[in-house]
């Protein structure tokens, strides 16, 4: 198999979970800002030439030897805290092999190379009961998602010299059209579009009363942006950098806000099903970190992102 030639200006970006979420909106984001975006997604997806097993290494490795990317973004994961809690083997077959096999075919290329991995904020766990996070914080991970995420940066962090520099953006909680209902504010959403289009019904909630830190889905692709935007710079082997708006909110406060959108007559309900008995009361970090590193802040209002969370969903259902 030949290289593919490369791109005469920007970037050559190769996103993996090209896919998903975010990657949907990062591909088209990285092509208005000049640079040439190329998406892997898992074997799972759509029948396409990008189609790799990320956890087969020579697979992977042949794929980014063909592909030769300046940068790579590591989105591809299993990133449900829920779901991680009953199928642990395969969160960390997805998210620890699968970022090793990335890192070591990114290394394999001999040439200089970004990685950026999306971590999460979850990693903290229990530090959070003592305040804000900054990235100098210790980690407490206290699911099979968070574990894996935490493992994956100290293995990045072995794997990142000789032409490899690794920069793990630790994200808190972010949502936005076209997320799915594994996750609390879509969650809501779908089910007060639901009732809204019956004349009313039941909504389903957990813990109301956790605060947390929402940002809008496009302000966290504009930090990857800005990461992207940044490599000339000098960089260690190894940074983290926590990304959120600053400001920890109720759940209930999502509720509210999505109802007030829909002006539904709702009935809220508490399911045990959906409590999480780990919950920390408060998440909540700090991002001066990357504000002064990569220039980068949340600006978007949650009320913003949530009026586009429920016409989204308010269409669909």
């Amino acid at each position: 198999m030949t290289s593919a030639p490369k791109a005469a200006s920007g970037k050559r970006v190769l996103v993996t979970g090209a896919s998903g979420f975010v990657g949907r909106r990062l591909m088209p984001r990285l092509a208005d800002d000049g640079h040439e975006a190329i998406g892997l997604t898992g074997p799972e997806a759509e029948p396409g030439p990008l189609r790799v097993d990320l956890t087969d290494r020579a697979a992977t490795q042949a794929a980014f030897a063909h592909l030769r990317p300046d940068v790579v973004v590591h989105l591809a994961a299993m990133s449900s805290v829920g779901v991680g809690s009953s199928q642990p083997d395969e969160v960390w077959r997805a998210n620890f092999d699968g970022a090793r096999s990335v890192a070591l075919a990114c290394r394999a290329l001999e040439q200089d190379v970004r990685l950026i991995f999306a971590s999460s904020g979850e990693v903290y766990g229990r530090r959070f009961n003592e305040g804000p996070c900054d990235e100098a914080a210790p980690i407490a991970p206290m699911s099979a998602y968070a574990r894996s995420k935490a493992a994956s940066e100290f293995e990045l962090e072995d794997i990142a010299r000789c032409g490899l520099t690794v920069t793990a953006l630790r994200l808190f909680n972010h949502t936005g059209p076209g997320q799915d209902q594994r996750f609390v504010a879509p969650s809501f959403a779908a089910q007060i579009a639901a009732a809204a289009k019956a004349g009313g019904g039941q909504i389903r909630v957990g813990n109301l009363d956790a605060m947390r830190d929402f940002s809008d889905v496009d302000d966290v692709i504009g930090a990857y942006v800005a990461v992207i935007s940044d490599v000339e710079r000098p960089a260690a082997p190894f940074e983290v950098f926590n990304v959120g708006s600053g400001r920890a909110r109720a759940v209930r406060e999502l509720l509210d806000a999505l109802i007030a959108i829909s002006a539904a007559n709702v009935e809220v309900v508490s399911d045990p099903d959906r409590m999480r008995p780990s919950d920390i009361a408060r998440a909540e970090g700090r991002f001066e970190k990357i504000a002064a590193r990569h220039g980068w802040r949340a600006t978007t209002p949650l009320e913003t992102t949530l009026a586009s969370l429920y016409a989204w969903w308010r269409d669909r259902v």
